[in-house]
């Protein structure tokens, strides 16, 4: 079994936190080596640029929502599937904010290496939330997927970044309901 990579790992946690306090473009592997703690050829042993930091960053973290998301929907009681990949995504972006910042930041940016790689795995997000829809018996197109993704994103950056004191419940209902009483303090 190979040993885990830990400066690797490191390396990726620096690289979340200086984009989502700087973002990508302002964030050079000098500032991500400091912050992680290693030396400059430590980051290029794991990483042959910068932007294959962010890109492995991206594919990971997307990789991880689909999978949780995928893993709740397949586990959901029959009626309650959306409900359980919107927990699941919730859960997601409050276990790494900084990631989710990045992946989120850099969704619509149509000028970097990775827009295919991100391209790719939004894909899968849309067809989980739009399998989630129609196991529910809710109305399945791209865009109604793509319509409740955004409401998790802006809901799940809601709770985070100005109403903290909202509970994942709450939130869920939001997206999931729209029930009354879920609006922003």
């Amino acid at each position: 079994m190979a040993r885990p990579n830990r400066s690797r790992d490191k390396v990726l946690v620096a690289a979340a936190e200086l984009a989502a306090e700087r973002g990508v473009s302002a964030t050079t592997v000098d500032e991500i080596a400091a912050r992680a703690g290693v030396a400059k050829g430590s980051v290029y042993y794991s990483f042959p640029s910068k932007e294959a930091i962010f890109e492995s960053l991206i594919d990971e973290a997307i990789a991880r929502v689909s999978g949780r998301i995928r893993d709740a929907r397949e586990d959901a009681e029959p009626g309650a599937a959306l409900d359980a990949v919107a927990r699941a995504m919730l859960e997601g972006l409050e276990a790494n904010p900084h990631v989710a910042k990045v992946v989120v930041g850099e969704l619509f940016r149509t000028d970097r290496p990775w827009r295919a790689t991100l391209a790719g795995h939004r894909a899968v997000l849309l067809d989980e939330l739009g399998a989630a829809l129609a196991g529910d018996g809710r109305p399945a197109s791209g865009l109604d997927a793509a319509a409740r993704l955004g409401a998790l994103i802006m809901v799940g950056f809601e709770r985070l970044a100005f109403s903290p004191d909202r509970t994942i419940d709450e939130c869920v209902a939001a997206v999931v309901s729209g029930a009354p009483g879920t609006a922003a303090r």
